[in-house]
Parts: structure tokens; C-alpha cells; sequence
């Protein structure tokens, strides 16, 4: 069978990145929280949905980890929601929080940040708390 390649091109939307969510623990190293793993939904426009899971994550405090759609979307998709698990504290309680993020209006390049951070004393509507442990928020944000 002969090989048609598909040239530059073609190739281009494969490194776009649509889709990339920043996996982020914005939590100070001393206070234990580790990102152990993460389910990931990517929503499209038309309904489509692109679901992934990624074990064996390691992410403690000020540590981050960027996740690309495989197969690569062709287009950004129109909002993501994440589910991290947790590890906290010096008792390892595991625990599961929720993110979720929507892009901003047709902005095409854009990377989703999801994560952990200390509660400052106000929940934003993109945060969640962290069920058993106040101190905590789950949030997710369109970032750039």
C-alpha cells in the first residue's frame, strides 16, 4: 500500500494543543497535599466529549503538570471538568474535588488551569471546597 504523507500543513492542528489543562498544586509543600491522579472530561461544542485518566501523579506542593488531549481535538473544546485525587495531610487521608472550567467566549488558545489551593476565606464561583478538609479548594479557571 503506498504512503501518502500528510505534509506540514496537515500535521500543524497535531501541536495546537486544543485542550491542554495545566494540572496545578498551588498548596505550600509543608502542608502535605499531593495530586495522586485526575479524571478529566474535555466537552466540544457539538456534544462530544473526550475522557481521560491519569494515574501515578506525584504533584506535591508548587508543582505542576500540563495534560494534552490524545488524540489531539481539532478545535478547543468548550468547557472541562476534572476530578483530582488527593492525598492530604500528614494522616494521607485520600479524597476526591471537583473542578470545572468554561472557556471565554471564542477564544481558541487557551490552556485550562485546574487545581488545589489553601482556602483564602472566600469561595469564588470557579472553587469547591474540599469535602473534610475546609482549609482546601478545588478550582478551575481558563488560563492562558
Amino acid at each position: 500500500m503506498a504512503i501518502t504523507f500528510l505534509r506540514a500543513d496537515a500535521m500543524r492542528p497535531l501541536l495546537a494543543a486544543h485542550g491542554r489543562i495545566l494540572i496545578v498544586n498551588r498548596t505550600p509543600p509543608e502542608d502535605a497535599v499531593i495530586i495522586v491522579a485526575a479524571a478529566v472530561v474535555r466537552h466540544q461544542a457539538d456534544g462530544a466529549q473526550q475522557r481521560d485518566v491519569v494515574s501515578g501523579l506525584n504533584l506535591g506542593g508548587d508543582e505542576s503538570v500540563p495534560l494534552d488531549a490524545l488524540p489531539p481535538l481539532e478545535e478547543a473544546p468548550e468547557a472541562v471538568e476534572v476530578l483530582l485525587r488527593l492525598r492530604v495531610g500528614v494522616q494521607e487521608a485520600i479524597v476526591d474535588g471537583y473542578a470545572s472550567a468554561r472557556r471565554d467566549g471564542a477564544d481558541v488558545d487557551i490552556t485550562f488551569e485546574v487545581g488545589v489551593k489553601r482556602h483564602d476565606g472566600v469561595i469564588e464561583p470557579s472553587e469547591t471546597m474540599l469535602a473534610g478538609f475546609d482549609e482546601y479548594v478545588t478550582y478551575g479557571i481558563p488560563a492562558e
